[in-house]
């Protein structure tokens, strides 16, 4: 049986800046890294995850034909993140993503985010950008 190779160092800085890169923190990037390749921690990569990490983070290839980009997604989860729509633990609140999706006031219609499709996480990412500047907004106003 053949040993899998483990992450090399220069895989890790390469995470670590295209995390940076997207703004993205050490939690929300071991969030999404448990999403796409099951594993808690960057050190316990192989090389072909981490090839995947990478290739996420740098928004190379799709979660689907037609759906949105681990990059959208990526996005998505720091402006949720902005917006405050996290768990207790921090890490981004699928269900009320979900809930929205499915609001008529939104317009989405989606009964899951993973059914977005790349126009449409376009979409939802310029509709919680739009919720961001509000929020801020209200805060710089008291």
């Amino acid at each position: 049986m053949k040993k899998m190779e483990k992450v090399t160092g220069g895989q890790i800085r390469k995470i670590y800046a295209a995390a940076k890169e997207l703004g993205m923190d050490r939690d929300l990037l071991h969030e999404h890294m448990e999403m796409l390749v099951h594993r808690s921690s960057i050190r316990d990569l192989t090389k072909k995850e981490a090839i995947t990490l990478i290739d996420s983070l740098e928004g190379k290839g799709v979660t689907g034909k037609g759906h949105a980009t681990k990059r959208q997604m990526s996005y998505i989860y720091i402006l949720m993140r902005d917006l405050e729509w996290t768990t207790e633990d921090g890490k981004p609140d699928l269900e009320r993503l979900n809930r929205f999706l499915q609001s008529d006031k939104a317009g989405f219609k989606l009964d899951d985010y993973r059914w977005l499709k790349r126009r449409s996480a376009s979409d939802l990412i310029e509709a919680l950008k739009a919720m961001l500047v509000r929020k801020q907004e209200k805060e710089v106003a008291g």
